[in-house]
Parts: structure tokens; C-alpha cells; sequence
């Protein structure tokens, strides 16, 4: 099985690795770390025999892999992975993210999500989940997620499905340190760093807290905030 140049220049295009539903893993690390997930792996490009049990292996030259990755520093290994189709059937509690940009928010709130137990992660109008910055900002963990990408309608139209209760930050929602937290599943709702929450999801949400600060902080960044809100709400 050999890459031809046309092969590698598809593989760098964004768009068509977004309409064939496939997405690059970069480095030792996060490939090894692919091998314990449900994660099918369709290509691997190395330039180590070393890295010769891992699935559709082919061993290229250290310059191919360089035109391919998107990290600045050198890597022996890429994976070209194909993105995990889940139904919306929730496990347990959810987390979902509506319009969140920042790769760095994102990565956070999904390894925060699989700590404390949210398994399904919704995301809408997001920044790319699988992008070298997400992945790492997640350490990985984004590679063991339960990741849909949704609308609005999805979440809407399924909100019997995934959960019973649906959760919102509101500066005059109730503290979350004085909630009763009722039975059943959560879905966590975290908006975007600057217009926050969609009213049409604000409507779906039965609770609404808020975090108690300082007078010093104004509000807190999108992955912080909804890490305490996850943690508190996965004491149920």
C-alpha cells in the first residue's frame, strides 16, 4: 500500500478530510494512546518499523510525514483516523458545547467531561474537535469521547433522549453551592466566550446556576466554568 502525491495532498486539505469524516493523530504519543479506543485507524505513515504493529501501516520517508503534519515540531508517526458515528442514545450525562471556538476551551471541557463522568459530548458550531490543538489540549482524551456533532435542532428535537435535566450557567441562576440536585441524567450546556448560551438551548433548561466569585473576577473562562459546573453535578 504506497501514498501517492495526490493521496498526501488530499490528506492536508481540511475540507476533504471533513467531508470523508477522517481526521489526523500526530506523534508517538496520541497514536499509542489510539490503540486502547474504539477508533479505527485507516492509515499510518511512519518513517520506524518500530511503529509496524499498528493498523494499514506503511513506512514512508521523514519528509513525506513532514508535508503532511501540522505540527511545527518534527513527528515519526501520523494516523489518519476515520470520525466515530455515535446515534444519540447517551450513556450517562452529557456535556454540550454551543459554538465554543477556542480549541483550547474545547480540549479542556472534554478531558473535564470524562472526569467527571459526562461520557457523550454534543457539539455545535464548534471549533474543530479533532484538531491537532484540540487533541492536545484535551491529552488525548478527546480521542475516548462519545463526540456527536449536532445542530441546535438535534439537541431540541432529542432533548427527551439525552437527558432529564438540562443545565445552564446564569449570573442569577442559583449558587451552586446551595442547588438540590434532583434524580437523574444531566446534559451541561456551555456557550461561547462571548455571546454565551443560545436562547432557544437557555429555553430547554430547567436549572440555572451560577457560580459564586469575587467581586475582583468578572466571569470565568468557558473551560473553567463548566469544569466546576460538571464536577458539582457529578455528585448525584
Amino acid at each position: 500500500m504506497n501514498i501517492s502525491k495526490d493521496e498526501i495532498k488530499q490528506l492536508k486539505d481540511k475540507k476533504y478530510r471533513k467531508q470523508n469524516a477522517l481526521f489526523m493523530v500526530e506523534g508517538e504519543k496520541f497514536c499509542r494512546d489510539l490503540l486502547n479506543t474504539d477508533v479505527k485507524i485507516v492509515r499510518t505513515f511512519a518513517c520506524d518499523n518500530r511503529f509496524a504493529d499498528f493498523p494499514n501501516f506503511e513506512l514512508i520517508n521523514k519528509k513525506v510525514i513532514d508535508s503532511i503534519a501540522t505540527t511545527k515540531t518534527p513527528q515519526d508517526i501520523i494516523c489518519i483516523c476515520k470520525a466515530q458515528d455515535y446515534p444519540i442514545q447517551p450513556i450517562g450525562n452529557s456535556l454540550i458545547l454551543d459554538t465554543v471556538q477556542d480549541p483550547g476551551n474545547v480540549g479542556t471541557l472534554v478531558r473535564s467531561a470524562l472526569a467527571f463522568g459526562f461520557d457523550d459530548v454534543y457539539l455545535i458550531d464548534c471549533a474543530g474537535v479533532y484538531s491537532e490543538k484540540v487533541i492536545r489540549s484535551s491529552a488525548g482524551t478527546v480521542l475516548s469521547a462519545r463526540i456527536h456533532i449536532v445542530s441546535r435542532n438535534d439537541i431540541i428535537n432529542n432533548k427527551a433522549k439525552i437527558a432529564e435535566n438540562f443545565v445552564v450557567a446564569d449570573m442569577i441562576g442559583v449558587p451552586i453551592d446551595k442547588i438540590h440536585l434532583p434524580k437523574g441524567k444531566f446534559a451541561v450546556i456551555i456557550g461561547n466566550e462571548g455571546q454565551g448560551v443560545g436562547d432557544d438551548l437557555v429555553k430547554l433548561s430547567e436549572i440555572k446556576v451560577s457560580i459564586p466569585m469575587t467581586d475582583k473576577v468578572e466571569s470565568l473562562n468557558a473551560g473553567v466554568a463548566g469544569s466546576i459546573i460538571m464536577q458539582k453535578f457529578s455528585e448525584v
